[in-house]
């Protein structure tokens, strides 16, 4: 999921509430437009009366890898394809941009937990942080904040020069390109001898509409000499930019809606939904996977067998659980969970990463037009939206642009090791504050702080986020009962060296420093203290606060993965090879965010769909090759 900062979700400065698109009328203005939202007819429908006791290919995870596997399979019209899915189809609010955050804590997320951690997540209730993943077709890409961002360069070439052959960047940019449809012309020409984009693909891309704030922004950093890049995915990344989403005419263009809906027809694809895999069907003898056991909502238990290949996209959370459910991962605790038979002793839920945000650099704004706008009524709200797509409902509704610094903490290249988001979050809008610390799990000191400051004017968060940290953590079942979730350790903030926090500290330094250009002092920026229990006696701005603020209020930009690691036979930590193959298991690939070996500098959608795309292409040269020499 994209990182959250919904500080300017709001329709209008005065807030909204969701609950308000649910009433009979609009629904009925929603059913008579063009461009109707939520619509079932964009989605396969259910198959589960048409279940057959066997396919070629059986692909657990309807999310953002899982969707494109599906997808491409099914192309090859031979091949028989069964999609299984843990949730139904995408709500009709998910396809407002603006309305992200408030699909948290809903039927289409699986509303995960950390575990306590001594050091992190500390400010949060039961010191724990909440982690939303998408449980829907679609996966995290229908909840998530739509940003397009790819990574960088150095990312893709450290995977290959760590033994992942044929994952360098110049490898993988056709994957991304071949789902692309970029729709903002400029940035369609070739830089050089590369050109990043294309169009055709079933991914729509568009330049996203964002919030008041970001012509301001964008003198401030030019100021501090900054450049200003017009392609965040382009050959630089240092500096700020424009942000691009997955939009498709300005509502949400989510994987299931871009790769399943034109193969919805597909006489070869069966989809089927609320299909809990409960574990993977294993031949103990010969170490090969062979099917799939799976629970219905009607209360049902299925086996499903497949002829070539089990292909795991559950996502960095559920891929690694359906594995050691399964007889896979750490021979130890899968011992003490009792699992039998242990079918490979793989460090399944290991090498746990995510991005780590930091929003308690906090300012008010004295000098704001914004938050004395007319606030135009609900009704018309959603009229203009729906007859017009006009209106801030079309906001991706997460920060008014986004870059990239380096800090001198980063010595082995050139690449930035810090993100940025600029969110702000209107004075007096008590409803999106309200949203925002029921997402990040704030404890109600800090709440009433926070409303304490948007009472006195616009609130800016200038957040840096650690984009490649040195911290681990790691993923361990916390019963063999499938419906139940994992235990999560997120390792925050962990690395003995403190790398992480010194980088982040450097980042809350930027922060101060963005404020005192001549742009945003003309703006009368204030500083402000944000309420934290266990930090109050200490002095702003000193290393000390700051760290104690980072080990409480530090917060997930759910990015999680790498708990399936990839990497060569020589590396004792992975679990699949730069094929995707589980070590030690016929039959069985692993396609998600779990087999990311190093986290990548940016938004984890579009990397995720790539490595669809990749797996997929992958796989059908092997079989077609096998195909042919059988025949």
């Amino acid at each position: 999921m994209e990182e959250l900062c919904s500080f300017n979700t709001s329709a209008t400065p005065g807030g909204i509430d969701v609950s308000g698109i649910l009433f009979a009328g609009l629904i009925s203005t929603l059913v008579s437009t063009q461009n109707q939202l939520g619509n079932p007819e964009d989605y396969p429908r259910d198959a589960t009366s048409l279940l057959l006791p066997e396919y070629d290919f059986v692909v657990v995870g309807g999310g953002s890898a899982g969707s494109v596997v599906a997808s491409r399979l099914s192309e090859e019209n031979k091949w028989k394809i069964l999609l299984l899915e843990a949730g139904g189809d995408p709500t009709p609010t998910s396809d407002i941009p603006a309305f992200a955050i408030n699909l948290q804590k809903t039927k289409i997320d699986w509303q995960y937990r950390t575990e306590p951690q001594q050091g992190m997540c500390q400010g949060f209730r039961d010191k724990r942080c909440n982690w939303a993943r998408g449980k829907v077709l679609g996966g995290s890409s229908v909840i998530n904040f739509m940003l397009y961002m790819r990574g960088m360069k150095g990312d893709y070439d450290k995977w290959a020069q760590d033994g992942n052959y044929g994952w360098s960047f110049d490898e993988i940019l056709p994957f991304f390109k071949k789902s692309e449809d970029m729709t903002y012309k400029p940035l369609l020409q070739s830089r050089g001898n590369i050109s990043y984009h294309a169009t055709g693909g079933p991914l729509t891309v568009e330049k996203a509409n964002v919030g008041h704030y970001k012509e301001s922004f964008k003198r401030a950093v030019i100021e501090m000499g900054y450049e200003w890049l017009e392609d965040i995915n382009g050959e630089r990344q240092l500096g700020f930019g424009e942000l691009f989403g997955t939009l498709r005419d300005e509502i949400r263009c989510n994987a299931a809606k871009a790769f399943l809906s034109p193969v919805k027809d597909n006489d070869n694809l069966h989809v089927v939904k609320y299909a809990h895999v409960t574990r993977l069907l294993i031949n103990e003898t010969t170490k090969t996977a062979y099917g799939v056991e799976f629970q219905h909502n009607n209360g049902h238990i299925y086996t499903v067998k497949s002829r070539k290949e089990i292909i795991l996209s559950a996502g960095a959370i559920n891929s690694p659980q359906i594995l050691m459910l399964s007889g896979i991962g750490p021979k130890d605790h899968l011992e003490e969970m009792g699992i039998n038979p242990i079918i490979q002793n793989l460090s399944v839920g290991e090498n746990l990463q995510d991005h780590l945000a930091f929003y308690g650099s906090a300012f008010n704004i004295k000098d704001s037009q914004f938050s004395h706008l007319p606030t135009p009524s609900e009704q018309d709200l959603y009229y203009n939206f729906l007859m017009k797509r006009s209106d801030s409902l079309t906001n991706i509704a997460i920060t008014d642009m986004t870059g990239y610094i380096k800090t001198n903490i980063s010595t082995s290249d050139d690449r930035p090791d810090l993100q940025f988001n600029f969110c702000v979050i209107f004075a007096n809008d008590t409803k999106s504050l309200s949203l925002i610390s029921q997402s990040f799990g704030y404890d109600s000191e800090t709440h009433t702080s926070l409303l304490q400051l948007i009472q006195l004017a616009d609130l800016l968060f200038v957040s840096p986020v650690l984009m490649r940290p040195e911290s681990r953590g790691r993923l361990l079942l916390k019963s063999t009962d499938p419906f139940t979730h994992p235990r999560i350790f997120p390792g925050y903030l962990s690395d003995p060296d403190n790398k992480d926090i010194d980088t982040l500290i450097q980042g809350i330094e930027f922060s101060l420093k963005f404020m005192e250009t001549k742009e945003m002092k003309s703006k009368k920026g204030i500083q402000r203290k944000v309420y934290i229990k266990n930090c109050d006696d200490l002095e702003i701005n000193t290393r000390a606060y700051w760290e104690c603020a980072l080990r409480h209020i530090g917060v997930t930009l759910f990015h999680p993965s790498g708990t399936c690691k990839m990497g060569p036979k020589s590396d004792p930590n992975a679990v699949v090879s730069p094929e995707l193959k589980v070590y030690g298991v016929k039959g069985l690939r692993v396609a998600d965010a779990s087999i990311i070996p190093t986290i990548v500098s940016g938004n984890l959608n579009a990397p995720t769909i790539m490595i669809g795309e990749k797996a997929a292409d992958m796989i059908r040269k092997e079989w077609e090759s096998k195909d042919d020499t059988a025949h």
